[in-house]
């Protein structure tokens, strides 16, 4: 034997070896796949099944695959196709009831492929439990429902903002300056107090309203963006609240920080705000926000008397909220408290 041929049979046992490598990582692949993979021939003949095909339908090589429900009511020409899943324009996926080995009848998702295996012609059959696809795509719609459900509720908040502030709050204005011109040329004493009682109480009103309308959608944030609105919240605030604020912003200009992406930042920060003193009764809140890259992180820190993390983060409303606001855009949120202080919440979310 010579030198060629030597090294020819080493390398076939080396090609063998690998062949018979793929082989059996490619058949432990299958076999522990989540979905069922049955392979049958032309005549729904069983010529293999994984394991969890046998899980769901009890079925055996070398048994016939049943036709589900519907395809065994169909009616269907002389040449024609019974699965409606093996017709070369069939169908990409189906979902019906399929016979099992209880002889009972499950709901089953079904797809198929017809391969050529060694000139055989087969079918191969993938069957899944509807819960698992259903999970998904489910979850996928309550995330597309929350993000329409918040652009609604901005849409709304939006309106009823320049509703107060351009009908009621100019009707509301009006009146405090004819009250106050009335006030002007009053002589008697017990009228004049009535009226400065009043106009008191209108301009009380009117920056009530003022403060409602800001709460509700900020005018500045429309015109200037995000970082002028904030700034402006909170000067306002502290104002109102009579606490102190800390607020550093590094977001560099070239960010392409979209309003949309803005105003949920916006409102996870209000928020915070909100429960920080409305809740934890806070002096002393700092807002720090900056980006790396694609993503803009934010936290915010509050000195007020904390609370119970396992308590609120299922049942609080407001917390869901900040956690659906996030998850929008792929971010993550966390709270770090504790009863009698101090509340920190931080997270980013992602720019496109």
């Amino acid at each position: 034997m010579g030198v060629y041929d030597e090294r020819w049979q080493e390398a076939s046992k080396i090609y063998y070896l690998v062949i018979t490598m793929k082989e059996h990582n490619f058949f432990k692949l299958v076999e522990e796949f989540q979905d069922g993979i049955v392979v049958m021939d032309e005549n729904r003949k069983i010529m293999y099944l994984n394991k969890k095909a046998y899980q769901m339908t009890g079925w055996m090589v070398g048994e016939f695959v049943p036709y589900c429900s519907y395809c065994q009511l169909r009616e269907v020409s002389e040449f024609e196709e019974r699965c409606i899943l093996a017709h070369d324009k069939g169908l990409a996926s189906f979902r019906s009831h399929m016979p099992n080995y209880v002889g009972r009848k499950s709901d089953f998702e079904m797809s198929m492929k017809k391969i050529l295996f060694d000139n055989q012609l087969c079918k191969v059959l993938v069957i899944r439990n509807p819960c698992q696809s259903n999970h998904k795509e489910t979850v996928k719609t309550q995330e597309l429902l929350i993000h329409e459900t918040m652009l609604a509720q901005e849409k709304e908040r939006k309106r009823i903002a320049r509703e107060l502030h351009d009908h009621i709050g100019q009707s509301i204005y009006s009146i405090f300056l004819g009250l106050d011109g009335i006030k002007r040329h009053c002589d008697n004493p017990e009228y004049h107090e009535r009226l400065e009682k009043i106009t008191n109480v209108m301009e009380d009103t009117l920056q009530a309203l003022r403060d409602l309308t800001s709460e509700l959608r900020p005018r500045l944030f429309d015109i200037l963006g995000f970082e002028t609105a904030l700034r402006s919240a909170v000067t306002d605030w502290e104002n109102i609240h009579k606490v102190d604020f800390s607020l550093n912003i590094h977001i560099p200009e070239n960010l392409a920080f979209e309003k949309e992406e803005g105003l949920h930042l916006y409102r996870i920060i209000q928020e915070a705000v909100n429960n920080a003193i409305r809740h934890g009764k806070a002096k002393q809140i700092n807002i720090e926000i900056y980006s790396s890259g694609k993503e803009v992180y934010f936290q915010i820190t509050d000195n007020g008397c904390g609370f119970d993390i396992e308590k609120l983060t299922n049942s609080g409303l407001g917390l869901k909220h900040m956690k659906e606001r996030v998850k929008i855009f792929d971010g993550d949120i966390k709270f770090i408290s504790r009863p009698g202080g101090p509340t920190r919440i931080e997270g980013y979310i992602k720019i496109d």
